[in-house]
């Protein structure tokens, strides 16, 4: 009994040490001298990138995230910046992830990462961080405004690893949300062509034609050439 007891006062006492580290490594302090700083720098970054200069913005920003990381605007103004300038670097990655440190259960934040990788073609490390996307999004009162592109941006990464059936499913759920997108119906129905399902691909390709995209009347025309 003796040696039982020892055992659970020590798994105790480990759990409250590695509670108390997980409390004070959340315990932000941020002077509002610093929180203005800051957002000074965010507002001179959000003109650069206002006026097309994209290159520029990432100092401004990248100082904002220094001084104050616990500003979340500061990581939807950096990936603005990574998307316009097309730079997708581990060192500005970094601070995505110093974001999902604070906000470890924020959806955008997972969001950007996963589009970073996406960008890069690293298609695996980017449905990892879409699906964490989607869950932690399950929790939340009000859907992100990216919510959608959680489903299609993950789609294409599983059409991309040839996971055709899931992707089906992504653009399936993407479509209960906007179901007169022609281009996801254009892709859904090459992941049905892709695992046999001719049928359905038909069908997605001629809704995707009678809402106005072009390349599906070629998909149709292939099809029927076959």
């Amino acid at each position: 009994m003796k040696l039982t007891y020892l055992k659970v006062l020590f798994i105790i006492t480990m759990f409250i040490l590695i509670s108390r580290s997980i409390a004070q490594d959340r315990n932000y302090n941020v002077s509002i001298e610093a929180r203005n700083e800051a957002t000074s720098y965010l507002n001179k970054a959000t003109n650069l990138l206002n006026s097309g200069k994209t290159k520029e913005s990432f100092t401004p920003i990248i100082k904002a995230i220094r001084i104050d990381s616990t500003l979340f605007n500061s990581y939807g103004i950096l990936f603005k910046a990574c998307i316009m300038n097309q730079n997708y670097s581990d060192s500005l990655l970094n601070y995505f992830y110093i974001g999902s440190r604070i906000y470890d259960a924020d959806d955008n934040i997972c969001f950007y990462i996963a589009e970073i990788y996406r960008f890069r073609k690293q298609y695996r490390k980017a449905i990892i961080e879409y699906t964490s996307a989607i869950e932690f999004s399950k929790s939340g009162d009000e859907k992100s405004f990216n919510y959608a592109a959680y489903f299609s941006g993950r789609a294409f990464c599983y059409s991309q690893t040839n996971m055709f059936a899931l992707a089906i499913n992504d653009y399936t759920d993407y479509l209960k949300i906007q179901p007169d997108n022609p281009v996801m119906l254009l892709n859904r129905g090459v992941c049905f062509q892709k695992i046999g399902n001719d049928k359905n691909a038909v069908t997605d390709w001629k809704k995707s034609a009678e809402l106005g995209l072009p390349i599906a009347k070629e998909y149709l025309n292939k099809h029927k050439k076959k």
